[in-house]
């Protein structure tokens, strides 16, 4: 099943995928809070869409979608449909060039950005995932999914527990009452990640669960 695309009535993104006990980037804006499941490291050998089979099932919408940017290519939704498409077959160079596409016509598209920085973590280009997070939050400061993807490469990816800690501290200053996925608020994911790095000092387990 492929995403809804980002510019639909509600401007919410969605996607259909396996969710894998591992780290968790999130995608879009909430839509039903799907998942795209991430093993960590990043870049190891996910199939979050039962893989081959499911591409094979998509390539006629995949297909279609192609022709329709070839006959429209000035629609950025075409694009943006395209690279959902992608992204549910686990096609994330694919997907981060449709994207790069949308952007080229609409610019700042906060959704699309978030999309595009889950692609970039696949690729393991993180500092590119982290770019694209930023271009989201300052298109929509109070966008809850780009600071805590934001939050999940650079703590995972970066090894940058204290950055991890500003950006969901970032958030919670913009919306003190934010909520991520599973309903855990803002303020409790950072006392567990604040209180897990205390632990790891005195050699203890070290990472929150919510981040693992």
């Amino acid at each position: 099943m492929a995403k809804q695309k980002q510019g639909e009535q509600t401007g919410i993104t969605g996607v259909t995928v396996a969710v894998i006990a591992a780290v968790c980037l999130f995608v879009g804006f909430f839509a039903g809070w799907t998942i795209q499941g991430m093993n960590a490291p990043a870049g190891s050998a996910v199939q979050a869409m039962q893989g081959g089979q499911e591409g094979q099932d998509m390539a006629p919408q995949i297909a279609t979608a192609e022709a329709e940017t070839r006959a429209h290519p000035e629609d950025a939704s075409t694009w943006v449909h395209l690279g959902n498409l992608y992204f549910d077959t686990d096609q994330p160079e694919k997907s981060v060039t449709a994207y790069e596409k949308a952007l080229a016509l609409r610019p700042g598209d906060p959704n699309v950005l978030v999309d595009q920085g889950v692609m970039f973590r696949r690729l393991q280009e993180f500092d590119q995932a982290l770019v694209c997070f930023d271009k989201a939050i300052k298109a929509d400061p109070g966008h809850v999914i780009a600071h805590f993807n934001k939050s999940i490469v650079l703590l995972h990816d970066k090894n940058d527990r204290a950055g991890a800690i500003a950006a969901l501290e970032t958030l919670a200053a913009k919306n003190p009452t934010a909520q991520v996925p599973g309903g855990q608020s803002v303020a409790g994911l950072l006392l567990e990640l604040k209180q897990g790095g205390q632990e790891g000092q005195n050699g203890q387990e070290s990472g929150p669960n919510f981040l693992k």
